[in-house]
């Protein structure tokens, strides 16, 4: 993103914190209930990802030719590896003989065999694997869950696509992966990152002492959009000439990206969410990963960076899906047909109306 993007984005959110409001949506929206906990919605769900894009982590966890990781997306396990000439493919991993897992984790291989009975499996790029389409773009790996189904990630993610390629997230060096299992609905898992009016509630003594809470610049992009969501801090920028602004210092910038996925993006960390359906409408996995720009070969910045990836992923776990559960048990108890977002919540109206257009498509 360019300084007179940053720049522009940072008057609108100044403008917000300093008139203490936000971006508002014309209206209230309203969602049945049974979006959260009907099987027949979670097969359309379920359809509607297994047909779009997959973003499944960044382009510098292969950092070379002869590297690959492992991915679980949908429960299926997916080799990704980058080949001699530097571009990037995708298998199911998955021998043909009697489908052994081929590879586990990341590393680096010439050749990949079946460690069940040895038979090779891959070799300069040749596979008796199946292998699925794969890219890079933006920074970030991608791939089509369906074979036959084509891969075209800028049309897919429109002047997003040079955006997201600005920031270098993808690029970053990549920390940890964590998975959470959850008992609540996949979407409801994303709603959690689609607005920042609950910061002053179930954050006070987290994200609340860092960032405003009800104070949000919503932009759509198609079916996707970004928020941005101000720092304390902003507000010191008053008194501030503008060339004299650092803008990420003073925001964290959300983007979602249809159909599944969360990034966060601030000057030290690349958050991403990866958010499945699991088997039950109640049941989600949110595979969380993140990366830094900061040099992880100093043992004490490679610390400190994991110390920072560890809080947001426990105030995540233990305040957000901790939370929400007791909103998927009351959704699945039937006593109210409907929940309501307020027009102080762009991003969950944007969201859910582009989900409601795709599986009615």
């Amino acid at each position: 993103m360019d300084r007179d993007q940053l720049i522009d984005l940072t008057r609108r959110a100044l403008k917000l914190a300093r008139d203490k409001t936000t971006d508002l949506a014309p209206s209230e929206y309203t969602v049945a209930a049974e979006d959260y906990t009907s099987a027949d919605r979670l097969a359309r769900d379920r359809a509607m990802l297994m047909a779009s894009p997959q973003l499944v982590g960044y382009a510098s966890e292969l950092p070379g030719p002869g590297t690959y990781c492992t991915k679980t997306v949908m429960g299926r396990s997916i080799l990704m590896t980058r080949i001699a000439d530097g571009t990037v493919k995708a298998f199911d991993n998955v021998c043909l003989h009697r489908q052994s897992q081929v590879v586990s984790g990341c590393g680096s291989a010439r050749r990949f065999s079946c460690p069940y009975h040895g038979f090779p499996e891959t070799n300069s790029g040749s596979a008796r694997l199946t292998e699925l389409p794969a890219t890079e773009c933006a920074g970030f790996l991608w791939l089509a869950l369906d074979p036959r189904r084509p891969l075209d990630i800028s049309a897919h993610l429109g002047p997003l696509a040079d955006e997201l390629e600005s920031w270098g997230i993808g690029r970053w060096s990549p920390l940890d992966e964590k998975v959470l299992a959850s008992p609540i609905n996949w979407k409801l898992a994303i709603d959690t990152f689609a607005e920042n009016y609950h910061f002053a509630t179930v954050h006070k003594n987290t994200f609340a002492t860092i960032a405003r809470s009800n104070c949000t610049v919503f932009d759509a992009f198609g079916a996707h959009h970004r928020l941005v969501f101000p720092l304390n801090a902003i507000s010191g920028l008053d008194k501030v000439p503008a060339d004299q602004w650092d803008p990420l210092q003073s925001m964290v910038v959300i983007y979602a990206l249809f159909p599944n996925i969360v990034i966060s993006a601030t000057i030290a960390n690349g958050e991403l969410f990866r958010v499945y359906p699991a088997d039950a409408p109640g049941h989600s996995i949110t595979v969380h990963q993140n990366s830094t720009p900061l040099d992880l070969s100093d043992e004490s910045v490679a610390a400190g960076a994991q110390a920072v990836f560890d809080y947001a992923h426990a105030t995540v776990r233990d305040e957000d899906y901790a939370l929400v559960e007791k909103l998927q048990a009351n959704l699945e108890s039937g006593a109210r047909t409907h929940l309501v977002f307020g027009r102080n919540e762009p991003g969950l109206h944007h969201r859910h109306s582009m989900w409601s257009k795709a599986i009615a498509n």
